[in-house]
């Protein structure tokens, strides 16, 4: 009995089972595109974040706050968080700035990571309004003069370490109701144009991880 033909199909039957086709075995044929896709997709949020960075370095002259805006609780129409703000006041803080962090000082200070965030209040908004400062205190901050506080508008809630921050505001006995608005003044639109450099590199960056993964030929899903 003749078992050529038999063993000829036998063999073509294994053969289909070991190339079935499927998304696990296009998964296990294209490691490399799986990898370009990570890349893409991280320097796809980096970029996100780049963006926005971008638009608000592009800002021009910054919306003005009154007293009465903020201690009302209404801000000028179309103001948004994120928008380059300014507000006149004068640092209301304790006499004690030698301890920094307790209800003496009336300054609460947030350090994570090797930064430092610093929220005391104005005389005139008093709880309506939290200024923010990173790194430091500015000089002569218990000279009751008013001075121009200019930054990005946020709120207690939105500022950046959450609950970090909560804890620092409590101990220096701040308000910590997430609805205050917040002036940071670390950030800027003059500060985020000096690194637009580096901003620039991480767009550049996403443009080519796209390029890759576009230009690079991978294997067909094979009946998927």
């Amino acid at each position: 009995m003749d078992t050529k033909d038999s063993r000829r199909l036998s063999g073509e039957r294994e053969d289909y089972d070991h190339e079935q086709p499927g998304l696990g075995a296009w998964i296990r044929r294209n490691p490399w595109l799986l990898s370009r896709l990570f890349i893409v997709m991280v320097f796809s949020f980096a970029a996100s974040t780049v963006a926005a960075n971008f638009s608000y370095g592009l800002e021009g002259e910054p919306t003005v706050l009154s007293v009465e805006q903020l201690n009302s609780g209404k801000l000028p129409a179309g103001t948004e968080l994120g928008d380059y703000v300014q507000v006149s006041g004068t640092p209301n803080v304790g006499e004690n700035l030698g301890r920094i962090g307790v209800p003496e000082s009336e300054v609460a200070i947030v350090g994570r990571y090797s930064t430092s965030y610093f929220y005391f209040r104005l005389a005139e908004t008093k709880d309506n309004l939290l200024i923010q400062t990173t790194q430091g205190l500015p000089e002569g901050l218990q000279d009751p003069e008013e001075r121009v506080w200019r930054g990005k508008l946020e709120t207690v809630g939105t500022v950046i370490f959450h609950d970090t921050t909560q804890q620092g505001l409590k101990n220096a006995g701040l308000p910590r109701d997430e609805s205050i608005p917040v002036i940071n003044t670390g950030e800027t639109p003059e500060y985020l144009r000096q690194i637009f450099p580096a901003y620039s590199a991480i767009i550049a960056l996403w443009l080519f991880s796209v390029a890759w993964l576009i230009w690079k030929k991978n294997r067909p899903l094979m009946g998927l």
